[in-house]
């Protein structure tokens, strides 16, 4: 394992660990806000669903293509040991894939890439409205962050 796979799962790992319940989403981290990227997931990327819930806000797992090319990644979530999503995508540059999470419950996102795997554990509590876990993918690595609103 390189040093850029151990940072990138130690980090995902460990801010989900610690993600709990941290306010409001800042406008940095939605999808609609004011930055200067791309968000073009209605022409490429279909935002898909979990398993339905009681249809309050799920978690949004969001994997960003940052980088200067488009890039090939297996996506798995498994939840309580069974696949929820197993599939393979091409997200272009600057492009994102949205995977909306229903069920209340923990689920273990992996994602893999020609650059190599990050995994997250992402959790959809019953007392947050909103909730959010963004793996972005660079030229030079891989950032998970999480958030979410209680």
């Amino acid at each position: 394992m390189n040093r850029r796979t151990l940072l990138g799962v130690a980090t995902g790992v460990g801010t989900a660990t610690l993600a709990g319940c941290l306010g409001t989403l800042s406008e940095a981290t939605e999808s609609n806000g004011a930055d200067d990227r791309s968000d073009r997931s209605d022409d490429h990327a279909a935002a898909e669903s979990g398993e339905t819930g009681d249809g309050t806000d799920g978690v949004d797992v969001i994997v960003r293509n940052d980088g200067s090319e488009p890039r090939t990644v297996d996506v798995s979530i498994r939840r309580n040991g069974e696949d929820v999503l197993d599939r393979t995508e091409t997200i272009p540059d600057a492009d994102v894939l949205e995977v909306t999470l229903h069920e209340a419950g923990s689920y273990e996102v992996s994602v893999e890439t020609d650059a190599g795997r990050t995994e997250a554990a992402v959790t959809k509590p019953t007392d947050c409205e909103d909730a959010r876990t963004e793996i972005t993918l660079t030229d030079h690595g891989v950032e998970s962050t999480n958030a979410s609103v209680c």
